[in-house]
Parts: C-alpha cells; structure tokens; sequence
C-alpha cells in the first residue's frame, strides 16, 4: 500500500519525466530508406532532439493521434502524388503539427501546392545541420499540450486525505480498472481471456473462474442455425478440470442460460431464480461456482462467467459481484469487437482467396496509394522475375493507370473500361477497369479495385475470325461472279465460233449484236457493283431533284430489264425537294430496287413512288422515298436479310442489288428499310436520304 511519502516521490519523478519530455523536441521522420533519418541524426547530433523514424504514415499514426510529437520531417524522393497524399494525412491526423520536406529535385508548381497543403518549408537534400536547427528553432510554438500538467490537472493535489482514501478503496477494483483499460486492445477472445481471467482470479482471491459463450457465426447467421446460436460453449477456465468441460454446454432454455436470458444479469446461490430450478443446480454444481453474471452486449446476451468462492471460503459480497457484472459487460463489448475483427479477417481471406485465384491482374490500391492487395497475376504482370518476391508498390504500376487510379480516388467516381496496351510489350491487350470502394457515409472512397483483363489471346482469335470471314466472302464472291460473267460470256462464246462462217449472214449479224449488248449490259453492271461496293464515301458531290434522280433510276432499270409494260407512277409532295450527293452512285441504287420491283411481277410491272419530307426525332430535316411494288412482297423471315451480299430468293443472279443500295444510301447518311408484306400490298421499300442543307 502507497503511503503519503512513496505517493510524493513517485508525483515529483513522474513530473520531472514529463517535464523533460516537454523540452525536449521529438522529431518523426519518414522515410522509407534509413538515409535520411541517419543523415538527421548525425546533423543534430549535438542539440537536444528525440528523433524517431518511421518508414510510413501508417506505422506512426499512433504517434500522430496522441499528440506526442513537435515537428515531421518528410522524405518527398518518392512519387510525386505519393507524396502528396502523405502530407494530407499529415494534415488530418495532426492539423497543427509543423511539416518540413526533403527533396532532391525541386518542381516550382509541386513546391506551390505543397506550401498550399500546409508544409512549412521545404529543403534541397544533402542535410545541412545549421541550416535544419536554425528552422526547427523557429518552429518554437508546442504542437501537443504538456502531458504532466494534462495528467496533473486531472487527478489534483495529493494530499494525505486522497492517499488515506486511495488506501481506502479496494484493490480489486483497481485491478478491474486496469483490465477494462487493455479490453479494447484485444484482437483474439482466448488470448484476451488468458490476460483478464489470472489477474482477475488473483485480485478476487477465488478458486475457480469459467467463461461460456455462444459461437459468433450461430449469432450472424439468425434462423439457418438457430439452435446452435442458443448454446453455451466453455471457452475458458481457471481451477476446473479440462474433463468436466470437455462435453458439458449450457443453453438460453433452460437451466442457467434461461435464468440469465431474461432480465436479470446475477445469480447467486440463494437466488430466488434458483428455486426448484434442479436443471440450474446441477450446472452449479458441476461447474463449482457460488455467483455467475451474464456478458451483455447491449440486450445481446453473449455468454456468461462464473465465479467460485474466495480461497479462504468466504462468499463473494454483493457489491463485488455488480462490478463484475460491469466488468462483463466490457468484457462483452470486447469479445463483440474481436468477433467482428475476425469477421472482416475471414472477408478479407476470402477475397483474397477470389482475387488471388483470378485469371485477372487485380489490385486493391488504398487512399493513401498503398497496395492493399496485389495477386499472383498482377506481380507477374507488373514485377520483373528478380522482384517477384517483393511486395509491389504504387510506384511499380505504369504512369497511365496511376493517373486513372489517382483520379478515381480523388473523385470518387468509376472510370471508363479502356483498352491498355503495355508500352514495353505494345502486342498486349488488355480491359482495364478502376472501381472505387466507397464506405457508408463516406464522401471519398476508401479504395479502389484495378482490374486488368488479358484479351490478347481473345483480340488475335477475334482478329483470326474476320480474316476467315473475309476469306470465306471473297471466295464466295469469287464463285459468284465467276458464274455470272460466265453466264454472261455464253453467247458471246456462241457467237465467236460461228463468226467465220456466218458472219455475212444479216440474222446472224443481229443476233451477235444482241448478243454483245446483253453480256455488256450484264458485265457493266456486276462491274459498278463492285465498285459502289468497294467506295467507304460519295466520290462527286452535286445538287440533284429527287423527282428526275428517280425517272433517271427507272430508265436505268428498264434498260437492265426490258419490260414493255412497265409503268411508273410518282406521287410527290414536293417536286422540288432536292438532294446533295453522287449522282451515278443514288441513280444505280435507286435503280437496283426498280430491277427488284420489276422483277416481282413482270407480267404487271407496275411501280409507285410517294416522295415526301420529314422531321426525325433529333430535329433533322429528311426525304423519304416510299417504293411499292405490284409482286409478293418481302416476307418477315426474309426482309432481315434481304440486303445481306449473294442472299437472292431466285435461281438468277448474283444477290447484291439491295446490298449495294443499302452501302450506298448509308454512304450518304440515309437509310434503307425493308418492310415486310402484309396482306396483298406488295413489295415495299422506304428510302431515307438527308434533304439539301441538312447537317
């Protein structure tokens, strides 16, 4: 027991110690390498300096929240955003404290918005003693408050009556202080069991100590396991034997869990709730306890503790047991954090686990730009093969997706997948994807998720694919136009080899002549479909009214397919509407869909045409062109793919007249819609082409 003289003379050491500690400055620096710290030391070898060196912001956070240091010297040789978010943190964990950097090379728009950050001064590597006292001199007004006249101004004068009172005040109590002190600090319920239950058992001077607890998964996961959420389960014991509890469980039915489930928080042996409860008796007895409070977290009921009786057989008194009761409920809400530490640890494990199995480059980049986490992936990806062991840090990733990461941390909001492709190794491609992690309640994410998928493999099968397709197509076209021109060439051929014999015959002559000008008519035409095909834009731009563009198109179509009965009827509500495009290349398309209107019913070769402007839904002023002809029509499974190259519902030709309309109608920013046949109205095709002066 302290007496009045002892009380005094640890007072005055006490003060002396923190007097001390008052002027002497503390100084942290960090740094990642010891260079600079050693480089401080050596500098201000001969003044008064406590210097402590820390590689990161996370490691002396503690440091900075109590107030326990006078000045931060920042090593700023690292990158350039790194640094600056360390001298946020810096700004937020100590708003007062005073920073100074060390850099090598200096950047006038970095120093800037340093100085608007708050650092106060910013120094050119090598250290200069001198030059470093003269600035943490200045530096003179105390950041953290005197922690003797903060301790002394709260616990007041010592005088014999506080010493006589100290002495009066139980000592147990004083060990239930300092064991409710350490229970926040607690990461593992048999670990902090192991630290509070000797301690305590030494302090009350009892025999036996047991702890029950219900499993903390029972308790989140509600109905799924409800039945095992309701059971107690030894978790710790001092003074009774491991076989006793090695199958024995209580529960919140019956016996002492019932008791304890409801609103009282203490039995005691000659508690009234023990009368005629034979169940929680027994369970006393077994267990060799005289009291038992519950551990209640809130109305939560986690468990319950036992006590036996003191060593020399005396009953614990009344007022013990309640501050025990408060005791447990600290003791509850530790055990609550530690189960929700191990909770967030199992999450954490368990995403590592996914991100580590994925194919995918994934890295979890923090606020302050660490790497939370990086799998096997992205340390191949971003790591040379001697660094593989290494941590990876933000300074390893590539400029580009640092920028990206930086901007969504710094706003907040996801960024665009893009496609990256490695400079050092320009065949790769990848998706990139940024996702920022953003708690409840939190302007700012906490982090962001960088996802990189490899789609080389993917973009060369892609790639491999259209060069097939494009094979496929070109011998298709090749097939195709080698029997059309071979159709063509057939009387021409016929024709030559009579040549030498009849070729004074007037009929002969005649035929040859129709003959040549049919297969040159055929030829022409597979040759300016070709061509129309091969064009990406209009080649000569001009003014042209649509109603003699159209005429112009028919005549063409009659000259490809000579049908005497052919008739064209043209309904315009505006006969001087004009467009602006390539004449040849509209009058051949318009003239493909006239062969195929013509073609529909050549007994009944009928054609009308109804012309007539109009206003899409963004405001742009266009023609429509409506054709209809007298035939079948286009059925709903064939309109899709009526414009589609060599598709043909005939036993002649090649199949790219509508194909050929639609490249060129798109070419000048129109549209070629065919509308499937409903009932007997015939084939009917609606073209849409920009009026002149439209954007």
């Amino acid at each position: 027991m302290l007496t009045d003289k002892s009380v005094k003379s640890v007072s005055e050491e006490y003060t002396q110690a923190e007097l001390s500690r008052t002027f002497m400055k503390t100084i942290l620096v960090l740094a990642q390498n010891p260079e600079l710290p050693n480089a401080i030391r050596s500098a201000l070898e001969s003044h008064p300096y406590r210097i402590i060196h820390r590689p990161d912001i996370d490691e002396a956070e503690p440091l900075l929240k109590h107030g326990a240091l006078d000045v931060c010297l920042l090593d700023a040789d690292q990158p350039q955003v790194q640094a600056m978010w360390t001298i946020e943190k810096l700004r937020e964990l100590g708003p007062k404290l005073p920073v100074l950097v060390f850099t090598t090379t200096r950047s006038p728009e970095w120093e800037e918005t340093a100085y608007l950050r708050g650092v106060s001064q910013i120094l050119t590597k090598p250290v200069r003693g001198r030059l470093l006292h003269s600035f943490l001199e200045r530096l003179s007004t105390p950041v953290r408050n005197a922690p003797s006249a903060r301790r002394l101004a709260t616990t007041g004068p010592i005088t014999p009556a506080s010493a006589a009172l100290n002495q009066e005040f139980p000592r147990w109590m004083e060990s239930l202080q300092k064991v409710a002190a350490l229970l926040p600090h607690a990461y593992s319920v048999p670990s902090l069991l192991q630290a509070v239950l000797p301690s305590l058992r030494r302090s009350l001077a009892v025999h036996r100590i047991v702890v029950f607890l219900r499993q903390p998964l029972a308790l989140e996961a509600g109905s799924a396991i409800q039945a095992e959420g309701r059971r107690l389960h030894s978790i710790a014991a001092l003074g009774v034997s491991p076989k006793v509890l090695e199958h024995f469980e209580l529960s919140l039915d019956n016996g002492l869990g019932a008791c304890l489930g409801g609103r009282v928080g203490i039995l005691r042996r000659n508690s009234e709730q023990l009368v005629g409860n034979t169940t929680a008796e027994q369970e006393m007895d077994v267990l060799g306890v005289e009291s038992i409070v519950s551990l209640m977290e809130g109305e939560v009921m986690l468990g319950l503790i036992g006590f036996s009786e003191k060593i020399n057989g005396e009953m614990l008194d009344q007022e013990t047991v309640e501050a025990l009761f408060f005791l447990g409920e600290h003791l509850a809400q530790a055990i609550k954090q530690i189960w929700a530490n191990e909770r967030v640890v199992r999450n954490h494990g368990m995403m590592a686990d996914i991100l580590r199995e994925l194919n995918s480059a994934c890295v979890v980049v923090g606020r302050d730009l660490r790497i939370l986490h990086a799998n096997k992936a992205a340390q191949t990806l971003f790591l040379a093969p001697a660094d593989r062991q290494t941590e990876l840090t933000y300074s390893d990733l590539p400029q580009t997706l640092c920028n990206r990461v930086y901007q969504v941390l710094k706003t907040g909001n996801a960024a665009a997948s893009f496609k990256y492709r490695p400079s050092e190794n320009p065949g790769r491609l990848f998706q990139v994807s940024i996702i920022p992690f953003q708690g409840k309640d939190m302007l700012l994410p906490v982090s962001a998720l960088l996802m990189m998928e490899d789609q080389t493999q993917s973009e060369q099968l892609k790639r491999l694919e259209i060069e097939a397709a494009n094979l496929r197509l070109v011998r298709t076209m090749a097939d195709r136009l080698a029997h059309e021109i071979g159709n063509a060439l057939v009387p021409v051929s016929t024709h030559q080899q009579l040549l030498a014999t009849r070729h004074k015959d007037p009929e002969f002559r005649a035929s040859l002549e129709t003959a040549l000008a049919s297969s040159v008519k055929r030829i022409a035409r597979l040759v300016n479909q070709m061509v129309l095909l091969a064009q990406d834009r209009p080649v000569a731009m001009q003014r042209l009214p649509i109603v003699l563009l159209i005429e112009e198109g028919f005549r063409e179509a009659q000259r490809h397919l000579p049908i005497q009965t052919a008739t064209l009827k043209q309904s315009n509500e505006s006969t001087s509407a004009t467009v602006f495009g390539d004449h040849d290349a509209l009058k051949h398309a318009l003239a493909e869909v006239f062969i195929n209107a013509l073609q529909a019913n050549p007994a009944e070769a009928k054609v009308a045409i109804r012309t007539y402007e109009h206003t899409e839904e963004n405001g742009n002023r266009t023609l429509k062109i409506e054709i209809m002809d007298t035939g079948e029509g286009f059925l709903s499974e064939t309109a899709g793919q009526a414009t589609e190259a060599f598709f043909t519902t005939r036993s002649v030709g090649l199949g790219l007249g509508l194909t050929v309309t639609r490249k060129v109608i798109e070419n000048h920013q129109g549209k070629l819609e065919i509308i499937p046949s409903e009932g007997n109205r015939g084939g009917f095709v609606v073209i849409s082409l920009p009026l002149e002066g439209a954007p």
